[in-house]
């Protein structure tokens, strides 16, 4: 398909930190990715990212400018029909976070635009590749949940945590494991911080933190873990494992009150005790143009 029609996504500009360099490195980078696509064969508009509120259509091609938070709200707006290109405008160079190098300059605002396959240095380069049809994109898989049988709006793209809103509190739920009406897991009875759950895509973040392993970008798998379990005992072994991409994990929260987080904290849902929560693969995919080392990376 051809791509006529274009949207940026832009993460916002503060003018009151015009002078921090951040900001002011991301600013260049946004009149930078404009002026380039100003001189190519296509309609484009770009819009700020805290103004979206509506599904994403009517587009042939997202472009989101800023780092990994911008390409992932973009994500929650867009089906499996519009592919996305996201462009690092301010990446985190591999010496600010060599440990040895490690200084007072590290700057945690700064991306490491682990999904982002363009910067401003080969932005040109990589947005021709795509409208010659040189290169194609990828399908991502993403997290449908459901509670009480009502499927939530939100699809995620790296994880989503359940668990007490209160970190301190206990979070008291139960898990198995099935593929059709089969289990494939016994039923786990849980009490801990709460249960992680992660794409592909998110198995390198928060996940692989607290231990969990990388996964191929391109599993269809989710990966999951329950967090500081108490007393777990002959069922150690059900404590972190994989929902296979046929499978599904059927939950049962039992705790007074809790929340559902989607790729962070912004996006949220709560429930409450004897809610049932059905996690698995079945989303719609992400169309997304991956940066070329995520493709050649192997599983672990």
């Amino acid at each position: 398909m051809a791509m006529k029609r274009l949207l940026l996504l832009l993460k916002p500009f503060n003018v009151l930190h015009f002078l921090d360099s951040r900001h002011k490195m991301h600013h260049e980078a946004v009149n930078f990715c404009q002026a380039i696509v100003k001189k190519k064969s296509v309609q484009w508009k770009a819009v700020l990212r805290n103004n979206l509120s509506e599904p994403i259509k009517d587009v042939d091609m997202v472009v989101t400018v800023g780092g990994d938070g911008t390409l992932l709200e973009a994500s929650h707006y867009m089906d499996d029909t519009i592919p996305v290109l996201g462009v690092n405008s301010d990446p985190t160079r591999i010496d600010e976070v060599n440990v040895e190098k490690f200084s007072s300059e590290f700057d945690a605002t700064r991306s490491t635009g682990h999904l982002c396959a363009a910067t401003v240095e080969n932005f040109e380069q990589v947005l021709d590749g795509i409208l010659e049809g040189q290169i194609v994109p990828s399908k991502l898989t993403r997290i449908m949940t459901s509670v009480n049988a009502h499927q939530l709006s939100t699809f995620a793209l790296n994880d989503i945590l359940v668990a007490h809103p209160c970190p301190a509190s206990l979070s008291r739920f139960s898990f198995s494991i099935k593929m059709d009406d089969q289990f494939c897991s016994p039923r786990v009875n849980c009490r801990s911080s709460g249960l992680r759950v992660s794409t592909a895509a998110g198995s390198t973040a928060a996940m692989h933190s607290a231990g969990g392993f990388p996964m191929h970008i391109l599993s269809q798998d989710l990966q999951y873990m329950v967090r500081e379990p108490i007393s777990h005992g002959a069922l150690s072994d059900f404590m972190h494992g994989l929902v296979e991409h046929d499978q599904k994990m059927d939950t049962t929260w039992s705790s007074r009150r809790g929340v559902i987080y989607i790729d962070g904290s912004h996006v949220n849902y709560s429930i409450k005790n004897g809610d049932f929560i059905q996690i698995s693969s079945k989303a719609p995919v992400l169309k997304i143009f991956l940066p070329h080392q995520l493709l050649q990376l192997k599983n672990t």
